[in-house]
């Protein structure tokens, strides 16, 4: 059996910082950034994605997820989910 996983893209607002020195008039102008995200979906809990950028393939390793990235959900402006067949990088 071909097991499946989901890709999901999401795109978020992220927050950002610079160290300059600024005016705080000019600082209150400031937006937040609008970015987007593709990767492995772990969890989907109540408030927030997880994603990880690698999964393992092996028996032994496949407990296993690399590069983990928690997106919270009052942040995502929308997001995509993709089925793909690991055996086969299949896209449904």
């Amino acid at each position: 059996m071909k097991a499946k996983n989901k890709v999901i893209e999401v795109k978020w607002e992220d927050a950002w910082i610079d160290t300059d020195d600024i005016l705080i008039a000019d600082a209150k102008k400031l937006k937040s950034i609008l970015r987007s995200t593709v990767g492995w979906l772990v969890a989907d809990n109540e408030n927030e994605l997880i994603l990880s950028t690698d999964i393992f393939h092996s028996k032994k390793e496949r407990q296993y997820v690399n590069a983990i990235m928690v997106v919270p959900k009052g942040m995502i402006v929308e997001y995509w989910e993709y089925e793909i067949e690991v055996e086969t990088g299949v896209l449904t």
